[in-house]
């Protein structure tokens, strides 16, 4: 019996880390990672190959989206922005910067540690003011409320950032790579409100959470 228990044990632990980067459906899973290739396409109802080999189909009920390469020129006021700072040698760096061109939704402005790394902080809020500084520009970020506002330096160097560009169900089609995290209804079919597709050159991004 304790043998059982430890095998189950270790199992359950080799599941969860396959799960953060994309984990196929199984009975009892509520949340599925999604990232491969469209198999097929019906309306919005999508079946793709995941990571690991599985066929995962699931529908797309919210926005979809491609993430669109941009540059330091892009980022302005007005913007709603997702940002990734950590502390490095008592200076906050930037390590990821993307927006999108659509209003944040009330009660969606947040400041939170990432689950994969709870040393690095997930901004979500609003472009205040940015201005050109020495090797990238320094741009202020507000939050609902006034709380958590932060002023950061985005390097020229910055790894990663893009722009959430709106796409719609028409553009999808087998072979693009998509990327989503479905969730299990109570009739057991997955759904995603956000799923991010291939679009021309640029691919899915996967950004830690």
């Amino acid at each position: 019996m304790r043998s059982s228990i430890l095998r189950a044990g270790l199992f359950l632990g080799l599941f969860t880390a396959v799960a953060a980067t994309g984990a196929q459906a199984a009975e009892g899973q509520d949340a599925v990672r999604v990232y491969g290739a469209i198999q097929s396409v019906e309306g919005a109802t999508i079946t793709a190959r995941n990571e690991d080999g599985s066929m995962v189909r699931f529908s797309a009920t919210g926005r979809i989206v491609s993430n669109q390469p941009i540059g330091l020129e892009f980022l302005r006021p007005g913007l709603s922005v997702a940002l990734d700072t950590t502390m490095r040698e008592g200076k906050m760096v930037v390590t990821h910067v993307h927006t999108q061109g659509w209003e944040r939704a009330p009660g969606t402005f947040a400041t939170r540690p990432l689950n994969s790394d709870p040393s690095v902080t997930r901004h979500l809020g609003r472009i205040a003011a940015v201005e050109p500084v020495a090797g990238g520009v320094r741009m202020r970020v507000i939050h609902e409320g006034g709380q958590s506002d932060v002023t950061v330096d985005v390097p020229d160097a910055v790894p990663i950032l893009y722009h959430n560009r709106e796409e719609t169900a028409n553009a999808l089609r087998p072979g693009m790579l998509v990327m989503a995290t479905a969730n299990r209804g109570d009739g057991g079919q997955l759904t995603s409100g956000f799923v991010t597709v291939e679009a021309g050159t640029a691919k899915p991004i996967p950004i830690p959470d």
